[in-house]
């Protein structure tokens, strides 16, 4: 077929003698019955990413970062906006490498030769046996390019032009020299009609034309029986003795079919990322230089934005998208916000997330990933996503309004002031001491109360206001937060990102914006105010094209959490921005690593199902419920919930001084590959553990703790200048600014926990031993429930161990009838004092968090199973859920229901998990109601939580504001077609 003359002595065989369609090379993958449940009209994108690349190190080409995400999954993303199907991806080289990284939502199909050539791997794909059967219109690109969704759109039109459809149609360029190097060329005859394609390495001797030529552009649209019956009969006769896919061309063309072309030149606006060849490292950055340069797909303001908002998301979503998006601009008009029709206005959008697992190990220098995905509305009617719409203002003041009465305020725009411009800010420990302030400032002028000043009204006798208007618990208000984000947006101050942002939001050339927000995100430990930054962040990035790339929104948007009282990794921030619709993913949280995703993971939902009760408010009520654990002020005495997670969330950072751990070097990282393997701890990084954890202090003062951490200074700047390569003055400054803020927001705290002799013992100090190795084995625990599933109930109740302020025997309780009716003893209780009571009665103990961290049994014979360990805390419990834990296990049994306090934990919502095989979800949610709602007098509307997938964040603009109607409609119609 148009090729040069092979070696001879080789011998040259038919494909379909060397290789059938065979269905168990199809490796396991939720995509399966997504292709099974799509409709027969629609196409299914083949992506060939079997080969290796060898110029670029271990990992394959396909999955090389290009902008954030792996280079194969940008086209897979692209034609998700055409067809929302499955991805049939030929794997070979590293393949469960290759399909953690672009995810499950695709099916992957084991390649027998990843260098058998293009027809060898598109013969292979046929292997799914949908495509075969239902002759599915299949689009084959390979895994090395990158296809605008404008060119799928294109070329599924080129093919089903006029009364029937073409049995093939591929992608062609027009290139000049040197371009046309390595690429096959297309032969037509005189009448225009494409003959074949004959690879660069079989062109007859001497033929080297000096103009433009037509070459192929891999990209092929083409019924799979089509397929079958011209691939079976390709040879791998050329010299390089592979299966071209090319050579169906001159099959087709022989037997008669129909051949169409579309057809691209330089002037056309794709042609620079269709033919950017990816053949050595250094062409992944001109890649991204295009891809950035074209960054806005072709098209109007307004196809932009609904290709952008539909990608990746339920018809459901979008539904109550458009219906949000209506509100506001009803709202808008009804209260008159003063937003002008013919001004550029953006939209920014995000859900929160849940947290299937690992809770709290994302902390900074312990980096463990957590396995999460983010959520949103599943009809219309919901709401369970923020959404922010912006637009300039000229009076530089900031208007937020949002239409929840709930979360306004009793004035709705503040104006900007010096102390909201954080110049001298180096980095997130410096941000968290400038945010902190302007929150507290801002708050303070809304009319909000110190503690400083209830505290005077205190010893004055004067009434002290309800604990909402308190500014320690409204840090995270829709406004602080607002702010923050545009704060944290300030601090781009270098290269392209600082020039733009300074541009719009510099003290000298910032002149205002007005901000409309809807949606209700439960709050409670689902990132809802990690929504409200990031939908902020989003929908000033898009206003003003600032052009910030996704792991770097991430990072600010976490930055701007610093302010607000919240010191936790950015995990939150990561999955509502770039996490994936219906993927559960353990993600990284280490920001060196850009918060990669470790693994997909099938979560084993057929018979454990996850749902969310709800308790008391954390932040305002929570201290009440704790039986003593917090405080219900900063002053003296127990911790208040919000100190306690400052003090845990910089835990592991003052450990990592302490023990001079290299700055680029973090605590998981020293045991992620052997837990990831097979969910155990090898002996030996078990005993390195118990090394790190002998060298923490069971308690210590915080006073001691600051002297050991300063005498760590030069040092530590030392690291700071060697990793970062700044100067050593700056190192030294930025040194002395984060040490002290390891101190910042917290005091020593007042515990108790019984010992080992059984006497309950009242100790004041940090126990940071325990809190470190908390996250060493909460790591533990959940990798080894990732590995054996059916003991989710067991590790579910051990991670839960980690968070327990109080050891309750369920065996004690009374049987589930009694507890589901009034006790003749609770007559004289309600309230916090009946949970006292049945403490009391029943014979809690506090939780020993030190239990079996002593330095006999961190040195003996055998170090601890990490994976079971029972001391150690992280002191996100309450006592109201060790109580539901006791009366759930004793109500359903120890291996049927399982609590585990939900995200950042100590109140709010918690996590209730049913073995299905042992209870109905229902009954546990009716014993529920009865036996621990109505017994404490709790109340939640609605009484559980049940979440559901969504899409990853994004922002999108128009040109103007009265045009959101438009877009509104298009969405919903958008919505309808696609239910």
């Amino acid at each position: 077929m148009a090729h040069s003359q092979p070696d001879e002595g080789l011998l040259f065989k038919r494909l379909e003698e060397v290789l059938a369609p065979d269905a168990s090379k199809v490796l396991a993958a939720l995509g399966l019955s997504g292709l099974s449940a799509q409709r027969d009209d629609r196409p299914a994108l083949v992506v060939l990413a079997a080969g290796k690349g060898t110029r670029f190190g271990a990992d394959p080409k396909c999955i090389q970062p290009v902008n954030g995400k792996p280079l194969a999954a940008h086209s897979i993303d692209a034609f998700q906006e055409i067809a929302p199907v499955p991805a049939v991806c030929v794997v070979g080289y590293r393949k469960e490498d290759v399909a953690a990284a672009l995810g499950n939502r695709n099916v992957y199909v084991a390649s027998a030769n990843p260098a058998g050539g293009t027809g060898f791997a598109a013969f292979e794909a046929l292997s799914v046996p949908e495509l075969a059967e239902r002759d599915f219109l299949l689009v084959l690109t390979m895994g090395d390019r990158v296809v605008p969704a404008s060119i799928f759109r294109r070329i599924l039109g080129v093919h089903h032009e006029g009364a029937r459809e073409a049995e093939l149609t591929f992608l062609t360029a027009v290139h000049e020299v040197p371009r046309q190097a390595g690429k096959g060329r297309i032969r037509r005859n005189d009448s225009g009609r494409v003959l074949n394609i004959v690879e660069e390495r079989d062109l007859p001797p001497g033929e080297s034309p000096s103009g433009p030529v037509e070459c192929n552009c891999p990209l092929y649209v083409i019924r799979a029986k089509s397929l079958f019956r011209h691939l079976r009969e390709v040879t791998n006769g050329n010299a390089q003795g592979q299966y071209y896919l090319t050579d169906i061309v001159q099959s087709i063309s022989q037997a008669g079919g129909e051949i169409r072309t579309l057809t691209i030149t330089p002037e056309d606006e794709e042609y620079e990322i269709l033919c950017a060849d990816v053949t050595r490292p250094a062409d992944l950055e001109t890649l991204e230089t295009v891809l950035t340069r074209r960054a806005a797909p072709p098209g109007g303001a307004i196809e932009k934005a609904v290709r952008a908002i539909t990608a990746d998301r339920h018809p459901g979503q979008i539904a109550s998208i458009a219906r949000q998006l209506q509100e506001l601009v009803s709202t808008i008009a009804a209260e008159d916000l003063s937003f002008r029709p013919d001004r550029p206005v953006a939209i920014g959008i995000c859900g929160g997330r849940v947290r299937i697992a690992f809770m709290h190990p994302d902390m900074g220098r312990f980096y463990g990933p957590a396995w999460q995905m983010p959520i949103g509305a599943a009809t219309a009617s919901g709401r369970e996503q923020i959404i922010m719409l912006v637009q300039a203002a000229d009076d530089g003041r900031v208007h937020l309004l949002p239409t929840s009465f709930k979360f306004r305020e009793r004035i709705d725009s503040i104006p900007t002031a010096d102390h909201m411009y954080p110049e001298q800010v180096s980095g997130w420990h410096e941000y968290e001491q400038f945010g902190t302030r302007m929150s507290e400032s801002l708050l303070l002028s809304l009319g909000y109360f110190s503690d400083e000043e209830l505290e005077q009204r205190r010893r004055n006798g004067l009434p002290v206001p309800p604990p909402a208007l308190w500014v320690s618990n409204s840090m995270r208000r829709p406004f602080a937060l607002v702010q923050n984000a545009i704060a944290s947006l300030r601090t781009l101050s270098s290269g392209d990102h600082g020039t733009r942002v300074r541009s719009y939001l510099a003290r000298d050339t910032f002149r205002g914006l007005r901000l409309a927000s809807t949606g209700s995100i439960p709050e409670g430990g689902f990132s809802s105010s990690s929504a409200v930054t990031v939908a902020t962040q989003n929908a000033i990035n898009a206003l003003w094209d600032l052009d910030i790339a996704p792991d770097v929104l991430v990072q600010l948007a976490c930055q701007a959490e610093y302010g607000t009282g919240v010191r936790a990794g950015s995990l939150d921030q990561a999955t509502e921005q770039k996490g994936r619709y219906n993927e559960g993913a353990l993600m990284s949280s280490n920001p060196r690593e850009n918060y990669r995703v470790i693994g997909t993971f099938p979560v084993p939902s057929e018979r454990f199902r996850m749902f969310f009760p709800y308790t008391v408010e954390r932040d305002r009520t929570a201290w009440r419920w704790s039986c003593g654990t917090y405080g219900e002020m900063a002053g003296s005495g127990p911790l208040t919930t919000g100190e306690m997670r400052k003090l845990t969330g910089k835990a592991a950072e003052i450990a990592a001084i302490l023990l001079r751990l290299p700055l680029d070097r973090d605590f998981f990282q020293f045991i992620e590959q052997d837990l990831f393997e097979d969910g155990l701890l090898s002996e030996e990084n078990r005993r390195w553990i118990c090394s790190v954890l002998q060298e923490l202090p069971l308690l210590s003062s915080q006073d001691d703790l600051r002297t050991r951490v300063m005498a760590n200074r030069a040092w530590y700047a030392e690291q700071i200048a060697a990793v970062n390569g700044i100067e050593p003055a700056a190192a030294e400054h930025q040194a002395a600014v984060t040490l002290e803020s390891l101190f910042a927001g917290w005091r020593n705290p007042v515990l108790k926990r019984c010992d080992s002799s059984g006497n309950v013992v009242c100790e004041e100090g940090v126990p940071l031993r325990a809190m470190v190795a908390y996250l060493f084995g909460e790591v533990a625990k959940n990798f080894y429930l990732l590995h054996h599933p059916e003991r989710w109930i067991e590790y579910v109740t051990l991670s839960q161990r980690g968070d327990r302020c109080f050891d309750i025997d369920p065996v004690r309780l009374p049987s589930r009838a009694d507890m589901e009716r009034p006790l003749e003893w609770e007559r004289d209780w309600s309230g916090p004092e009946l949970l006292e009571e049945w403490l009391r009665r029943f014979q809690a103990t506090p939780a020993d968090y030190n239990r079996g961290l002593d330095d006999a049994a961190l040195t003996g014979e055998k170090p601890p199973e990490f994976h079971r360990l029972e001391g150690s805390n992280f002191f996100r419990g309450l006592a109201l859920i060790d109580v539901a834990e006791a009366m759930l296990k004793r109500a359903f049994g120890e291996n049927t229901v399982a609590v585990r306090v939900n995200a950042a934990g100590q109140g709010d919502y918690f996590q209730v998990h049913v073995d299905r095989q042992k209870a109905d979800p229902e009954s546990v949610k009716s014993f529920i109601r009865h036996a621990f709602y109505r017994r404490f007098g709790l109340w939640s509307q609605p009484h559980f939580v049940e979440v559901h997938p969504g899409g990853g964040a994004v922002g999108v603009r128009l040109d103007r504001f009265d045009t959101l109607g438009t877009l509104i409609g298009k969405l919903q119609s958008w919505s309808a077609a696609n239910t």
